[in-house]
């Protein structure tokens, strides 16, 4: 592909110095302090820039590591590959992560930061995989990139910074539903906890039904079970799921869905193992295991009601879970718990409110999506110097 007036094809290396972190001597606990950031790849998932780690060198340490400048482009190269920012300030990193100090004549570190964002699939690729996937220094050196001048560097910074920006205002759109519906649930029924308002208390077990999950056969992943068409849910989806189980990634078969039990649409899940009290509704009938509780509400409450009530408990009945060889509580737990109960009247308005919102993040979630197709689409058009202000 011919490149744009000004572009070239350059190394990494050539666009500034790389340098590979290191780790000091554990032997010398003297090394280690609260003075210099040193960064590891967990420390990478906070946005463009990285000024702060779960663990630091102290002054000692300082010999034994690398200093990077202020502005150093930080690449992941062992293990997860490519996660990507800049340094905020004078910091250091472990020997997982290779890392740029650019020549700021010629390169703009925000600019090198989104490229990376976009060649991220072929540094993965190009990593070596015998165990751990791994890109060592001599091979990121050499790799290719095609650069404009300084000046266009910084066209497309803008652009791209314009774009993210939208991102972000998509994920505090999500972020403040959620925070919406906590101050309705506060404002309609007070505190669940203290039971502010003085409803009158139930037993969890006597507003509906509650019952664990079946999966009587052993092996559970036996290959005979699977593969079919009954939606089978894991915990993982229950946790991950935002109130609502929409997707599923494994089946029964009709052998399976016979040592099984099939719950109904409607049904909320609660978590009652590794992830503890947390609960999805389910958006179509379903299978579980013995790990997830079923309940169906009575005439006394309804679902959205109950599902909001237990996520002001969720912290508590996770910090107080016993634990064996991972948390867990169980059937008689959940069922002691005692619940506040407003008139069913409420309860429906707040459901109704509930319904709404979600309807709302539906076309969030839409929304989202056309923005990440359409920023991945601008990231491909700019780095062609197909689109520049």
């Amino acid at each position: 592909m011919k490149l744009p007036k000004g572009w070239k094809e350059v190394e990494l290396k050539d666009i500034g110095q790389i340098v590979t972190g290191s780790t000091p001597p554990r032997v010398n606990p003297e090394y280690y302090g609260n003075s210099i950031p040193w960064i590891k790849p967990p420390d990478l998932n906070h946005g463009m820039y990285v000024s702060n780690s779960k663990e630091k060198i102290s002054e000692k340490g300082r010999s034994k590591v690398r200093i990077l400048p202020k502005g150093s482009i930080i690449v992941s190269c062992i293990g997860i590959i490519g996660k990507v920012a800049i340094a905020g300030c004078e910091l250091c990193t472990n020997q997982q992560i290779n890392s740029i100090i650019p020549n700021e004549e010629i390169a703009d570190s925000r600019f090198i930061y989104y490229l990376i964002k976009k060649i991220k699939p072929i540094l993965e690729k190009r990593a070596s995989s015998a165990v751990v996937p791994l890109l060592n220094k001599s091979e990121f050196s050499k790799f290719k990139i095609n650069l404009p001048p300084l000046e266009t560097q910084k066209e497309i910074v803008a652009i791209l910074e314009k774009a993210e920006k939208t991102k972000e205002w998509r994920k505090e759109a999500d972020e403040l539903t959620k925070d919406f519906l906590r101050g309705v649930f506060l404002e309609m029924f007070g505190n669940p906890v203290k039971n502010s308002k003085k409803w009158t208390l139930f037993k969890l077990d006597a507003v509906g039904t509650l019952a664990r999950g079946k999966s009587k056969h052993r092996p559970r992943n036996e290959p005979k079970l699977l593969g079919g068409r009954h939606p089978l849910i894991q915990t993982g989806e229950v946790a991950s799921s935002k109130g609502y189980i929409r997707n599923y990634t494994q089946s029964y078969s009709d052998l399976g869905l016979a040592q099984s039990r099939m719950w109904p649409k409607g049904t909320l899940c609660i978590t009652i193992a590794a992830n503890i009290a947390l609960t999805g509704i389910l958006t179509f009938d379903a299978c579980f295991p013995d790990s997830i509780v079923g309940f169906a509400p009575n005439d006394k409450v309804n679902t959205e009601y109950v599902q909001w009530w237990m996520s002001f408990l969720q912290k508590t009945l996770e910090e107080s879970a016993p634990e064996s060889a991972q948390k867990n509580i169980n059937l008689k737990i959940l069922s002691e718990l005692n619940i506040p109960v407003p008139p069913i009247e409420l309860q429906n308005r707040f459901a109704s409110i509930v319904k709404e919102v979600e309807s709302m993040k539906e076309q969030q979630k839409h929304s989202k999506n056309h923005i990440d197709k359409l920023f991945n689409a601008l990231m491909q058009k700019t780095f062609k110097g197909e689109l520049l202000i």
